[in-house]
């Protein structure tokens, strides 16, 4: 097979006047046109680093709410939904994942319904059984259990990967969260608001309140949350940390130093009023970051369009700009990089998967994320 675009993207880098010889599902061959070119753009497929599939069915929930109201809220709304419901919201979200030419997703599953979602839609990817152990520190070993029987479900149900992994430092108790030192990979929302900073440095805020309100010890450890993991010894190349918007220049050291892959969501971090994670900076310092669209509940409808001019504008506001060259890398092969996924990109031998990307007249990787639809 001959795909003659007018453009190939290579490396994040719209290459014009390419064409590609496909045969037994990989690519032969790269060269200069041969024939008439055709109006679309090949790219390799989008990769969806972080995802929350259950939630379709809640988008828009984060209107007018700040972090810590939306994820209060977001709990309670989440006990009046019913699990076929929630099956059918994951269904959608799939589907709509791969109209936006996703062929890659890592989900934080709480509930045991993105399996069959992602089977289903023919999709790759990988699921992190969420483990929220707030309530049961004292005793979390039944809540374990029960998070293990979720993962079965997907695994009876999706090929590819099923693990394990924390939701977050501060829902998660240290016995639990340092079953993961030795995980053969796991994921974990880390530093999205300045609240977690509050309640690990100095035992302060909403989170702090909480834990009072339900009768826990708070300690003031005096560590950020990217340090108090890195004290865990989670910090570490397996890892992936979502978010990572409240980051000093220590945080940075040490998630450079652990090789520790983040997944950035600026969508989701805007819409919640988190502050901007400061990928450029991660990116100069070595950090792998993977682009992910995180929960409809908070990013709004799925579209890797959407999400990687948000990471453009993101870049701008904090004065910190990115190429568009790296945001796309960053929603492709890097996304892949930053679950450890490894190949995914175009070049000779390689299978990664493709999209034909129907927008005519573009002549930068810009163009494509200005004019690009799902």
């Amino acid at each position: 097979m001959i795909l003659r675009p007018y453009g190939i993207v290579i490396e994040g880098e719209l290459e014009l006047g390419l064409e590609l010889v496909l045969a037994d599902g990989a690519i032969k061959e790269i060269r200069p046109h041969t024939g008439i070119p055709e109006a679309y753009v090949i790219s390799p497929a989008f990769v969806n680093a972080h995802s929350h599939l259950e939630y379709r069915g809640l988008q828009g929930f984060s209107e007018r709410m700040d972090y810590w109201p939306w994820i209060r809220a977001l709990t309670l709304a989440k006990q009046g939904q019913s699990r076929e419901q929630v099956r059918a919201d994951a269904m959608l979200a799939a589907m709509e994942n791969r109209a936006t030419g996703v062929a890659l997703i890592a989900d934080h599953s709480d509930r045991p319904v993105a399996g069959e979602a992602l089977a289903r839609a023919g999709l790759k990817g990988i699921i992190f059984q969420e483990l929220i152990t707030f309530r049961e520190q004292a005793d979390p070993a039944e809540k374990v259990r029960e998070v293990e029987v979720k993962a079965e479900i997907n695994r009876a149900a999706f090929s590819g990967p099923v693990r394990l992994s924390p939701h977050s430092p501060y829902t998660v108790d240290e016995g639990s969260l340092r079953l993961f030192v030795e995980s053969a990979g796991f994921s974990i929302h880390v530093a999205e608001t300045p609240l977690e900073r509050a309640f690990f440095v100095g035992g302060e805020g909403p989170i702090a309140e909480l834990y009072r309100s339900h009768g826990f010890e708070v300690t003031a450890r005096g560590l950020s949350p990217v340090g108090y993991l890195n004290s865990l010894g989670l910090a570490r190349p397996e890892a992936q940390f979502v978010h990572c918007c409240d980051v000093d220049e220590s945080d940075l050291e040490t998630l450079a130093r652990g090789q520790v892959r983040i997944a950035h969501c600026p969508r989701s971090n805007r819409n919640l009023g988190c502050p901007i994670a400061p990928v450029r900076r991660f990116l100069s310092n070595g950090i792998t970051v993977g682009l992910g669209l995180d929960s409809p509940a908070s990013s709004g409808p799925i579209d890797m369009f959407a999400e990687m001019a948000a990471a453009l504008q993101s870049s701008m506001d904090l004065g910190e700009p990115l190429e568009p060259v790296q945001i796309w890398q960053m929603s492709t092969g890097m996304g892949a990089d930053s679950l450890g996924w490894g190949e995914w990109g175009i070049a000779v031998g390689s299978r990664a998967p493709l999209i034909k990307i129907h927008a005519g007249g573009c002549q930068s990787t810009g163009d494509l994320i200005d004019c690009g639809r799902p």
